[in-house]
């Protein structure tokens, strides 16, 4: 194991899981030379004076230094000096959230240790978003047979789009599900209805409900739904962002499919998936391009009279569901 050591990036799961191998490995939890500074205010000096000092009764030192900052931009030369003096008895493990790849330091440590980056499936594009979404729900399932748990690809496509593909979020839902399947035998496969009992939608999730509803000519029930996002205090922009969102979404599954593309060809266009196209074809059956222009600019409209003070927010987005 290198002793300069990186963990960086927006998959929490794996970075959390690094870092605890990483600690377990070094038998750091209760040994007397273990050290974890948090903050962009951590002491430097501190921080060198005691990577410079000798382990007491053991092989090394561990220091874990979390969010630092350190990492944006143009690295402090006081920071390059310590980092730089480490000798071979300390361990520094930097657990970062930003960390350019192209800074100094990042480009030291790279050099000199070891740098482990974990970016999440939303942070990822294209075709490497779909591998990378692949992955987690492989690890979904995976994670509930050890448990075992089964659970239908279908309804685990539905549990991952509920709850987004953050691995600490699904981890969580995965741990609802499996205690409240517990009195169930051993290899007992998981329904939409346990789904829909225990697992907390995203926001996404919910507007996606709520549109489905409205493009449905089932205003009431999408009103309803509205209210619910708003007792849950959703800020009423956000919720417009994400209404634009669909609307746009469905907006160009109609124009890829006048222009005569194949169910294929629209997933790879819109980089979607079999069952989220079925959902979107389902939900603008009813709907043609031209309304769904026209309500793209009602939104558009909307937002400027929020904009202009013209309206309240929550109003605004209450008139666009009703209309």
């Amino acid at each position: 194991m290198k002793n300069l050591i990186l963990i960086c990036g927006d998959e929490e799961y794996l970075k959390e899981k690094k870092k605890n191998e990483l600690l377990d490995a070094l038998s750091a939890h209760g040994s007397l030379n273990y050290n974890a500074f948090t903050g962009e205010n951590a002491d430097i000096s501190e921080i060198g004076r005691l990577s410079g000092t000798m382990p007491f009764f053991e092989d090394h030192r561990t220091l874990l230094l979390s969010d630092t900052g350190w990492f944006k931009g143009a690295a402090d030369e006081t920071v390059l000096g310590m980092v730089s003096e480490v000798p071979e008895t300390s361990f520094l493990i930097f657990y970062e959230k930003d960390a350019d790849a192209g800074s100094r330091l990042t480009r030291y440590i790279k050099d000199k240790g070891e740098v482990f980056r974990f970016t999440s499936a939303d942070s990822k594009k294209g075709r490497d978003a779909s591998a990378a979404r692949q992955e987690i729900r492989a690890w979904a399932r995976d994670y509930l047979k050890a448990e075992g748990r089964n659970i239908d690809g279908r309804v685990l496509n539905d549990l991952a789009e509920m709850t987004g593909y953050d691995m600490q979020n699904l981890q969580t839902e995965l741990e609802k599900l499996i205690s409240y399947t517990l009195d169930r035998p051993a290899g007992a496969v998981i329904s939409q209805a346990d789904v829909d009992s225990i697992c907390s939608k995203t926001l996404n999730d919910r507007v996606f409900e709520m549109m489905g509803h409205k493009l449905s000519g089932h205003s009431q029930k999408a009103l309803e739904l509205l209210e619910e996002l708003f007792a849950l205090r959703n800020p009423p922009m956000r919720v417009l962002y994400i209404i634009v969102r669909q609307y746009t979404q469905a907006f160009t599954l109609k124009d890829l499919q006048r222009q005569g593309m194949t169910d294929a060809q629209i997933m790879e266009k819109m980089q979607i998936r079999d069952w989220l196209l079925k959902k979107l074809k389902d939900q603008t059956r009813g709907c043609s391009a031209a309304e769904l222009q026209k309500r793209l600019e009602q939104c558009a409209e909307m937002e400027t009279k929020v904009k202009n003070g013209d309206l309240p927010d929550r109003l605004a987005v209450e008139i666009l569901i009703a209309q």
